[in-house]
């Protein structure tokens, strides 16, 4: 019998939700799992859809409801349990089913490295530095890939027009602010200087967070990466005209010069698509020698009612644990920001 013990944490850097299941009970899930599914992380009665499955089952497919949709799960044996990690089955008919399939069956597979990395880690880590550094490269890989099936899946979405706004009032100075607190850090880590230039103090308006946040981060990838190591880039906030805008800028060799190594070049256009939704515009200017601005221009709608000013919540959602500024940057950050004890 496996006895191996398994810490409150193995599974919660998985994207999805994931929980082991040993004798009908739960022995570990992340707190995806536990929200979705309202399970005791201390132990208890396994969900009903897992009835029936032992670890002498083998590894099967299907699907469950919870939270008022339909999820598709995975079991795999592990040990004497079973390793469950569920995907939201998207209700959006494509018409590409073939591609839809490919990117569900890639992040169904991701999931399942992912929990098996983070159960082998405690083993792996008593071995040396050495495997903590394959074990970092091996958590950097699994964000890349989430980040290029997350461009394919939105750039598929804006092509057939099946990505719209979820608006709603939001203080855009303390979003950028709060994101640019998370970005630095980073960004320092990268040997980039990254600042944030507020020319606002408060700036109420509508709009989607979510897709504000992306759009962001698709444009400062790109100046971390031409930005390079020992250069500057940052992001500057001014309100002109009843527009805001939002300049992202870098110290990198200006537009001609740039490649697309790390990523597929999908970026520039779903941030230019976002800004679209928005009723804006991106603009850029770019010279020999003195990098990119990349502008944003928004109209400023002010909500009808004073929002509750806060910024989007970076804790993991109900489709998993990966920070999106990690998943946005992957590309252009090094491996040391993906140890274990940094990603916890």
């Amino acid at each position: 019998m496996d006895n191996t013990p398994f810490s409150p944490f193995s599974l919660e850097h998985v994207p999805f939700p994931a929980l082991i299941v040993r004798e009908g009970k739960t022995a570990v899930c992340n707190s995806a799992a536990a929200e979705l599914l309202g399970l005791d992380p201390a132990g208890g009665p396994a969900p009903e859809f897992l009835s029936g499955f032992s670890s002498d089952s083998g590894p099967t497919v299907g699907t469950c409801a919870a939270n008022g949709r339909t999820w598709r799960f995975s079991l795999s044996p592990q040990g004497d349990g079973l390793l469950a990690v569920l995907l939201p089955e998207d209700p959006v008919s494509s018409p590409f089913p073939g591609t839809a399939a490919l990117l569900e069956q890639m992040r169904q597979n991701i999931g399942n490295l992912t929990a098996a990395a983070q159960l082998i880690t405690p083993a792996l880590q008593e071995l040396g530095p050495k495997y903590e550094q394959y074990l970092a490269i091996m958590h950097q890989s699994f964000y890349r890939m989430l980040r290029l099936m997350n461009n394919a899946e939105t750039a598929g979405a804006l092509a057939e027009g099946r990505l719209t706004l979820s608006a709603a009032p939001l203080d855009l100075a303390g979003l950028c602010r709060e994101l640019c607190r998370k970005v630095s850090g980073l960004a320092e880590a990268a040997g980039v200087s990254f600042r944030f230039d507020d020319r606002c103090g408060s700036l109420l308006t509508t709009g989607d967070s979510v897709l504000i946040q992306r759009m962001l981060l698709c444009l400062i990838s790109n100046a971390l990466q031409a930005a390079g190591s020992g250069g500057r880039a940052g992001l500057r906030l001014t309100e002109t005209g009843g527009r805001a805008l939002l300049t992202v800028w870098d110290s990198g060799p200006g537009l001609g010069s740039r490649s697309n190594a790390g990523g597929a070049g999908a970026g520039l256009p779903i941030a230019r698509q976002i800004a679209a939704l928005h009723g804006g515009a991106l603009m850029l200017e770019s010279r020999t020698g003195e990098g990119l601005r990349a502008t944003v221009s928004l109209p400023v709608s002010r909500p009808e009612q004073p929002p509750l000013l806060r910024t989007p919540r970076q804790a993991a959602d109900l489709t998993g644990g990966f920070s999106p500024v990690l998943i946005e940057l992957s590309a252009v950050l090094p491996w040391q920001v993906f140890r274990q004890d940094g990603l916890e």
